[in-house]
């Protein structure tokens, strides 16, 4: 189902790559995740635990067209596959991008996100002031 629609969706001229932002964008609001935490992480060899940025952003579907879609628009980040579990129905799709990635996406995102347009504010924020 899902892959009948955005076949459609894609032979669509989509003119210029703000539309293909602006429906990533979309997608994210409702599908995606954004990680902005400072924990302290014990690291291999180490006796202290420092503290550690965890900056990623993150949209897992059963719709691998649609992460593939995705990753081309960014041109960064990654895909990965995760199998289903014992309880569950179908495989999943993610695609993940981490600190500096994360940033050159979430200034992209910025102008078309409504939900998570905080989070995105406040990775763009902790690169800019540095």
């Amino acid at each position: 189902m899902c892959t009948r629609t955005l076949k459609n969706y894609m032979k669509k001229d989509l003119g210029n790559s703000q539309d293909r932002i602006a429906y990533i964008t979309g997608l994210f609001d409702g599908e995606g995740c954004v990680t902005y935490s400072n924990k302290p992480t014990l690291r291999k060899g180490k006796k202290k635990a420092y503290p550690f940025w965890n900056i990623r952003l993150e949209i897992a579907m059963t719709c691998k067209e649609t992460i593939q879609y995705a990753l081309d628009t960014f041109g960064c980040g990654h895909m990965n596959f995760r199998a289903k579990l014992p309880h569950q129905t179908m495989d999943q799709w993610r695609w993940r991008c981490s600190h500096r990635d994360a940033l050159h996406c979430a200034k992209r995102m910025l102008p078309h996100s409504i939900t998570k347009k905080e989070r995105l504010e406040s990775i763009v924020k902790h690169y800019e002031i540095k």
